[in-house]
Parts: structure tokens; sequence; C-alpha cells
């Protein structure tokens, strides 16, 4: 499930003039506005919230940076009263898509849903079908008790299967263990429909659709837990995606029975990963809602349920929007991101990638391959070797972190509380 980024008169009168010029230069700024909140770009948002010209404008701008830095409750403040004013219609959906991911996030799903109907009456063309999706999602569980964490203990979890650089714990779901893959680009946990069945997790009505890497639509089921158990956290009313197993991916011929998806990575504050001989996972498990403290090293925002990671590029000032997806097991670019560093690409040449996801395999035949690409993450040198440049444009992202940068790395932190992302070689 991804969120929102997961429209003649002519007058001689030189008064009229002036207010007709007056008008047009508020629409477009209205449009500027959206569109850097639909782009997830930081320094248009930055430079509107203080310069856009009007309130509401302003306070839109300032409201999704808000939402982006976590900073949750201050961002439903500044954003309520936009969605309910009388102002640009844009504006205002624009504003309920924002703070439908936030409630998502926050497991207000009845709110999430509200936001998500209420932007489509006020303004259809803002709401794409990953929208709808989402709003059919959470009307089908919002009248599910939130997820609530019953024992938060830190603690450190080994770290079982390292095939295809993904990272797989042991967890226990309703009693029964198995292993599980940490993905941060997953929205939810989720399950087989094998799994769900042994394990007896209780089906919820009705299905629902989600979007996918290689499929715009795979039709699920919803279920939910009683109990998740990672290490010494202890979660109860867990909801999970249950999907079709012939609809699972297998990367590199590795089974993937049961993902551990961002809400409950979120729920355990700060992830430290340990590439020792033992690699192990240590966290920092968080009750309430987590309370952040960003500083001058924050490079993490949060989109609804998807979180990114702002990256340097080496030698270069350009700065790149990259996903933070522990579930996918490589790096790559988007065509975008040529725009952003052409010099940075200039060495790359055409190759035919093969990629996997929830509904199988896709092929992209016009994609190219960069043979080495150094990044700046954290202030740290990362190089990768034979990077995967995608022919797709996206407008929310430059690329995806992926596994292999986390496997190869001798340590990296996932901060939730700082909103910070680090990694050392």
């Amino acid at each position: 499930m991804a969120s929102h980024r997961w429209n003649l008169l002519i007058s001689t009168g030189i008064a009229v003039v002036g207010l007709t010029l007056t008008c047009a230069s508020a629409r477009v700024a209205s449009e500027s506005v959206v569109s850097a909140v639909n782009a997830i770009n930081v320094a248009a948002l930055e430079s509107l919230s203080t310069s856009a010209p009007t309130a509401s404008q302003k306070a839109l701008a300032e409201g999704d940076l808000l939402a982006l830095r976590h900073e949750d409750t201050k961002a439903i403040a500044m954003l309520k009263p936009i969605a309910r004013s009388p102002g640009a219609l844009s504006v205002r959906a624009t504003a309920y898509l924002v703070l439908s991911g936030v409630y998502c996030r926050n497991q207000r799903y009845l709110a999430c849903y509200s936001a998500l109907h209420v932007a489509q009456e006020l303004s259809p063309k803002s709401v794409n079908m990953a929208d709808r999706q989402t709003m059919a999602f959470a009307r089908a569980i919002s009248g599910v008790k939130p997820m609530r964490l019953v024992h938060e203990t830190p603690g450190s979890l080994p770290i079982t299967d390292v095939k295809a650089n993904l990272i797989r714990v042991p967890v226990v779901i309703d009693g029964h263990r198995s292993g599980a893959l940490l993905d941060t680009g997953a929205s939810f946990s989720t399950v087989s429909a094998s799994l769900a069945t042994r394990f007896g997790i209780k089906m919820l009505r009705p299905g629902a659709a989600v979007g996918s890497s290689t499929r715009r639509s795979v039709g699920v089921r919803l279920g939910m837990a009683k109990r998740l158990q990672i290490g010494n956290a202890t979660l109860k009313n867990v909801v999970f995606i249950v999907v079709p197993d012939s609809d699972l991916p297998i990367p590199r011929k590795l089974r993937v029975d049961a993902i551990i998806g961002l809400p409950v990575i979120m729920t355990l504050g700060r992830l430290e990963f340990l590439n020792s001989a033992t690699p192990t996972l240590l966290y920092d498990v968080q009750r309430n809602q987590i309370t952040v403290h960003r500083d001058t090293h924050s490079n993490m925002l949060l989109s609804g349920l998807t979180p990114y990671v702002l990256v340097h590029v080496a030698g270069s000032r350009a700065m790149l929007r990259m996903q933070l997806d522990t579930g996918s097991d490589s790096t790559s670019f988007t065509k975008n991101a040529m725009a952003v560093a052409p010099i940075f690409f200039s060495s790359a040449k055409r190759h035919v990638w093969h990629f996997g996801g929830v509904g199988g395999v896709a092929t992209e035949r016009q994609a190219l391959r960069l043979p080495e690409a150094t990044l700046l993450i954290g202030g740290r040198r990362v190089v990768l070797k034979n990077v995967i440049v995608s022919s797709r444009d996206s407008p929310t992202k430059d690329g995806v972190i992926g596994a292999n940068i986390l496997r190869g790395a001798a340590r990296w932190i996932m901060d939730f509380k700082t909103m910070r992302f680090s990694v050392a070689n």
C-alpha cells in the first residue's frame, strides 16, 4: 500500500486587472504547494512555508514538513484547520491526504478513511489509485483494535538468514515460531495464506487490494494476530495482509512466508545492526508515541508509512530522496535521479533488469547498469558496484536503499526517535 505523493475574463479596468493577476498568482502558488507536497520536495516546502502568498498555503507546506519529520501531533494541529477551511479545494484535499497518512501510521484507521473520503469529494483528481486502495484498506480495518505494545524490554535478535542480502529474524505469531523478513518497504506486516491457516490467524472481512513493485493491484485478505513476539517485545492486535502463496516474492529462491512491516518496526524505536561473526539486531522499543528529537544529522523522512533517507552524491551538491526498503535485496535508482545528478550516471550502460515483489516477477528491458556509485549517507561514504537505474520515473523518490547496503556495512542505525539513518563501514 502506498501513501499519496502512500486543475477568460478580459477587462480594461486597472483595478479588475490587478485583482485578476493576484488571483492567477495565488492559483499558481497553490498548485506549486500541492506539487511540492506530492513530490516530497523538502527544499520547496521549506521555501513555501514562508513565501507562499496565502496563510493556508504556508500552513500546508509547514504541516507537511512536520508530517514528513514524524512530528505527528504538531502536523495534525497544523493541517486540520486548513482541511476544514473555505480555501482552494486542491489545498484542502491535499491537507486531508497528508492527514490520512499521519492517521494511518498512528492506527487511527477510521480517521484515515474519513480523510481520504473527504479528499475525494473535494477534489477527485487529487486522489490516485494508491489512495483509493488505502481508503478501502482503512475502511476494512476501521473497527479493529489498535496494535498495542504490552512488553517493552530492549533487547537483541539474531539474524537467522542472510541469503539474498535480506534480514530475517525469529518471531512468534500466536504461539507459533517462524522466521520473518524485516521489511521497511511493507506498509503492513504480511503472511502467506498457508501460514495464516497453520497459525490460526483470525481473518477479517472484507478483503482489500494492495499495490506492489510488480503489479498495480493484488487482491488480498486481511487478518489479525492476537499476539506477536519479537525478541523481548510483545505486541497485541497486529494486522496482517494475507497474500496467496503464489503471489509472495521468492528472491533468489528464498521462501518468504512472513514479513514484518513498518508499523511493527517503528514500534521497536531504534534499530542497530551489528555485522559481526554472528549478525545481530539491537532494538530499543517505545510503548507510547515516539517523541522526535531532531538535530542537524536527521536525514530520515516519513511519508505516511513510507520511510525515506536524504543522501548526497559524492563529488556533487546533488541530494537524492531514497526510499529505505530493507525488503529489497539491492539498491537502485529511478530514472529521474539522472536529472538531479547527470554526471553521476554518465557511465551507465543498457541492462535488462528482473525484479520481484508481491504479485510475481517483472522485467525492465530499458534499464541501465551503473558500474560504480558512491553515496554519502549521514556523512559516510558508501561505495556500490553494479547498481541498477530503472527506466521508470518516480514522482516521490530518486531510488531505493536496499538491504545490500545494510548487509555490507559493519554497523547501521535506523532511529525513529531522532529520525536519523547512519551506516559505518
